[in-house]
């Protein structure tokens, strides 16, 4: 009796890896080759951008350790460029421009987007249609770029936004989540700022579902968690350890170290972007983690553009974030040498 019950057991546990494995084999299908977008990996030195690169082709700009790309509906990207203090604009024809900043550091208020200046911009948010917001690490504010061009603040965190850098905003723009190191804040019109979960090590980015549902990582923890109305952190990825699981174990058995960027799919999976650990690692909708982008935690890799994700090698290192474009593509902001890899949805 108890040889058929482990037999039984066994077989089920076999289709159970199968289903696993045919769900991301499915998800892998679908995003098959990388290529690069914007930056040319130059040595970092702080502010790199020169009034040269202006409108010419993104992949010959100097970004200065860019920490979030998203797209909007017509194909645009918009890159936080960091330590160059401004926001660029990526167009369909790959050339780049400026939207806001000024390169200087500072606040000289609100106004014209290329006219105001920003510091360190960790973070940004765009809405299909184009209107940006800004996470302004160093003037502590939330600031709205409109399809004008003009920018104003939205949230002035006086009790100041430290190491920030996730930023979610709803359709309406009428509720912000940011995270502020150890605390994820959040500003309504009518309620203005509030503390929604807090006790993080170090947080990394965010992510809310079509339901509403918050989500976020935590990178000095090497976890990804789900929050609770209350503000509870239910663990959903990453053991917290520095070794261990992998490819086809349970996710919260796997090191994820550096787990930063956090992209939510349509089936109830989602992606995990490890800024240590140097990876893209898919988690499937029971739980098990796969590699899906192979990287690693240093350097400045930069490989494997045009070829097949699952040949081995690795092809990035020190993802920062990775979202999804509205047009189902995945973009992967990397290391402070600043590259914008995009993996083009089949």
């Amino acid at each position: 009796m108890m040889k058929k019950t482990s037999s039984i057991f066994f077989l089920g546990l076999l289709c159970a890896t199968f289903v696993h494995a045919d769900e991301f084999t499915e998800f892998r299908k679908k995003y098959r080759t990388l290529r690069t977008v914007a930056g040319n990996g130059a040595k970092d030195g702080g502010n790199d951008w020169l009034t040269s690169m202006e409108g010419k082709a993104a992949t010959r700009a100097d970004l200065s350790r860019p920490h979030m790309t998203m797209a909007d509906a017509k194909g645009n990207l918009y890159i936080a460029d960091k330590e160059a203090h401004a926001i660029r604009k990526v167009l369909p024809d790959g050339s780049i421009h400026t939207i806001a900043g000024t390169g200087r550091a500072g606040f000289s208020g609100d106004g014209k987007g290329l006219e105001c200046n920003l510091t360190f911009p960790n973070g940004l948010y765009v809405q299909p249609d184009g209107t940006v917001f800004i996470l302004d690490l160093g003037n502590h504010r939330i600031r709205k770029l409109d399809l004008q061009g003009n920018l104003v603040t939205l949230v002035h965190d006086r009790e100041r936004i430290v190491i920030g850098r996730g930023l979610w905003v709803s359709p309406k723009g009428d509720l912000i989540y940011y995270c502020s190191n150890s605390r994820i804040r959040s500003w309504t019109p009518d309620k203005g700022l509030g503390t929604v979960a807090e006790g993080f090590v170090s947080l990394g980015n965010i992510a809310v579902d079509a339901k509403g549902q918050l989500y976020a990582t935590d990178r000095g923890a090497g976890r990804a968690y789900r929050i609770g109305g209350n503000g509870e952190k239910v663990p959903i990825a990453g053991s917290g350890r520095s070794t261990g699981g992998g490819h086809g174990s349970p996710a919260l058995e796997t090191a994820m170290p550096g787990t930063r960027g956090v992209a939510l799919l349509e089936n109830g999976a989602f992606l995990l972007a490890t800024h240590r650990g140097g990876d893209i690692w898919y988690v499937d909708t029971k739980g098990v983690a796969h590699l899906f982008i192979e990287g690693e935690g240093g350097g400045n890799h930069h490989r494997g553009d045009g070829r097949p994700l699952d040949e081995p090698g690795m092809k990035i290192s020190e993802p920062r974030a990775i979202v999804m474009a509205p047009n189902r593509d995945l973009i992967i902001t990397t290391n402070d040498t600043g590259y914008v890899r995009l993996v083009v949805r089949q």
